[in-house]
């Protein structure tokens, strides 16, 4: 089990595990950025580990990437890192396809041509990615992973009824 989240305040707020419902699912009481409660809100006990991790995940990322967004939001930043990402998915491209027109260059033109294929598509897709992690925020992979963990889970407000 992950150690309890209880008292993960940050500029953002926070979430405290409070307990358990009658049909088994964990409570935990939103908190928000001044330390007033916000709310309640119930997690299947399953989900609570994975839950309480990407919390965690989420409050840890969320300062690196709004600092990147603000230090890095100029015009001028933007464009460069677009003309970053298209040099880089070009490059791997070339690579890609050039690499395998090389080595089959004594073969036919049929095996020439579906090795340059398969090398273009290779060489784009590792183009995507170098060039996804060279622009992006950091830690903004985590925060996406956190963020889809959570958006899949069965989150509900508690009702608490007298």
């Amino acid at each position: 089990m992950v150690q309890s989240i209880a008292n993960q305040n940050s500029a953002f707020g926070g979430i405290n595990r409070v307990g358990m419902t009658q049909n088994g699912r964990v409570i935990y009481e939103i908190t928000d950025y001044s330390g007033n409660e916000a709310g309640k809100m119930t997690v299947p006990v399953q989900d609570a580990d994975t839950f309480e991790k990407s919390y965690k995940d989420i409050i840890e990322t969320a300062p690196k990437i709004q600092k990147y967004a603000l230090e890095h939001s100029s015009e001028k930043d933007v464009k460069r890192r677009k003309n970053l990402s298209r040099i880089i998915m070009a490059g791997g491209a070339v690579i890609g396809a050039g690499v395998p027109i090389y080595m089959t260059r004594k073969s036919s033109t049929i095996k020439q041509v579906l090795a340059a294929a398969g090398g273009l598509v290779a060489g784009l897709a590792a183009g995507f990615g170098i060039s996804l992690k060279m622009t992006s925020p950091p830690g903004m992979m985590k925060f996406s992973k956190a963020a889809k963990n959570i958006s899949n889970m069965d989150i509900q407000p508690l009702n608490e009824t007298a």
